[in-house]
């Protein structure tokens, strides 16, 4: 075991160190007195490196530094391109603007041949007016009017042949209709007259037969007490007997035509009668039919004269034409193909970046976020403060870099960027993105991969 040192040995050991303390303490001695002056510099040094550490100690635990997301993307504009396609496709007529031409919107850009819309709209067109003739026509028969009353496109004068054409048709149709059921009418009113003759004297045959068996009756009633009582022979009886038989019976025959030609004259009174209300039902059956017709033509005329006015294609915003795909005349345009796109002008620019899975959570609509763009070179590069309009609810993966990132959207007003750089502005442009997401201290900057690497570390196996 080791001996504990003593007091004496203790004290060569305290003098040495209070002597260095008290070197310290004392002023350095002028070269006058034989000393050097070296500690001087030595002491102020350490007290600068004291302060200095001092100083951004506190400056770390103090300091408040902005945090930001960062990410990178590219310009477009908010409503992005505008597609000038066509429905129904065609053959180009003329070409007037090409790529990089500023049109207006509704300027036209191209025209389709218009040959086979405008015949399909004649055709239309043609069914139209003669569906209008046709239920001009239908409603004078069913109201019984003298002449038909037919609508405005039918009268005007302005209008074509074919429509001139049309009036005198269905004038000409209506009173051949109007002439044939007159026609019938007084057929039928002349069978009536003859039947009603034939009923008239019929009956006054049947007049006459009874009134001779009336007085044969009395003649009879007058001379057959005389017979019973044996005055007059009996045979004198019997021929008035058989007169008077065949007289009734020659009644009854007559009283049977009475009968017959009073029922044929009701089926011809009937059938006189029926004449108006077949033609009235008639023209209202037809009359349905033609409206089906016209609403269907004015359909069809409805799609023909778009078509035709679709024949100028139009811009549809104001913009830079890009992408254009058609540059002869003469070439032929399939339904729906994209001939050419219309940048718009004066529209909000949107930045779209990528940003990754581990930054998502501090982002949110609504958040201001600060642009750059680094394809301008200069002194500064230009920049603007928009706003965060969306973040993607779920990751893409990018086919560049394999990697997972959201899409992030931010909206740049047009006032953000000076005249000169908003010129010079074209969709697809990179763009730096930066997005303030709060605060933290210089230390939490400097401890966060040390703190993130200690709590890996213990949660290792």
């Amino acid at each position: 075991m080791k001996p504990s040192l003593t007091v004496a040995a203790w004290r060569p050991r305290f003098e040495h160190a209070r002597s260095v303390a008290r070197s310290w303490l004392q002023p350095p001695k002028t070269p006058a007195e034989g000393g050097g002056n070296w500690r001087g510099p030595v002491r102020k040094g350490y007290l600068v490196i004291a302060v200095a550490l001092g100083a951004g100690g506190i400056w770390a635990v103090t300091a408040r530094l902005d945090s930001a997301v960062v990410a990178h993307g590219s310009v477009v504009v908010e409503s992005d391109r505008k597609a000038v396609q066509h429905l129904e496709g065609g053959i180009i007529e003329a070409v007037s603007v090409r790529d990089g031409s500023e049109v207006r919107a509704g300027e036209v850009l191209l025209r389709l041949d218009t040959t086979h819309a405008a015949a399909q709209r004649g055709v239309a067109r043609l069914s139209v007016l003669q569906a209008l003739g046709e239920e001009a026509r239908f409603l004078a028969q069913l109201d019984r009017l003298d002449h038909p009353a037919f609508p405005r496109e039918l009268n005007d004068t302005g209008e074509s042949a074919e429509a001139r054409r049309i009036v005198l048709d269905q004038e000409r149709l209506f009173k051949e209709r109007a002439s044939a059921q007159k026609m019938e009418v007084s057929i039928l009113g002349e069978r009536l007259a003859q039947s009603q003759k034939q009923y008239e004297s019929t009956e006054a045959q049947r007049n006459s037969a009874a009134t001779q068996a009336a007085s044969i009756s009395d003649e009879l009633a007058k001379l057959r007490p005389l017979a019973d009582q044996g005055y007059i022979a009996a045979t004198r009886i019997n021929p008035l007997r058989r007169s008077l038989t065949e007289i009734e019976g020659r009644i009854g025959s007559l009283n049977a035509d009475l009968a017959r030609l009073s029922v044929a004259n009701d089926e011809i009174r009937l059938q006189m009668s029926q004449i108006g209300y077949k033609a009235a039902e008639e023209a209202s059956t037809k009359l349905a039919e033609c409206r089906v017709r016209l609403a269907d033509a004015r359909e069809k005329l409805r799609i023909a004269e778009d078509v035709l006015a679709r024949s100028e294609i139009r811009a549809p915003r104001a913009g830079r034409v890009v992408g254009s795909k058609v540059h002869t005349v003469g070439a032929v345009v399939k339904p729906g193909e994209t001939m050419m796109e219309i940048v718009p002008q004066d529209d909000d620019l949107v930045v779209t970046a990528k940003i990754s899975p581990m930054d998502v959570n501090s982002l949110r609509p609504g958040m201001a976020a600060e642009v750059r763009l680094p394809s301008f070179k200069g002194r500064a590069t230009p920049f603007t403060v928009g706003e965060v309009k969306s973040v993607a609810a779920d990751a893409l993966r990018d086919e560049v870099s394999k990697q997972m990132a959201y899409e992030l959207r931010v909206s740049v007003p047009a006032s953000g960027f000076p005249p000169k750089i908003r010129s010079k502005l074209k969709p697809g442009m990179p763009a730096e993105v930066f997005v303030p997401t709060g605060e933290r201290t210089a230390l939490a900057y400097l401890m966060q991969p040390l703190m993130d690497s200690v709590r890996a570390g213990f949660r290792e196996e």
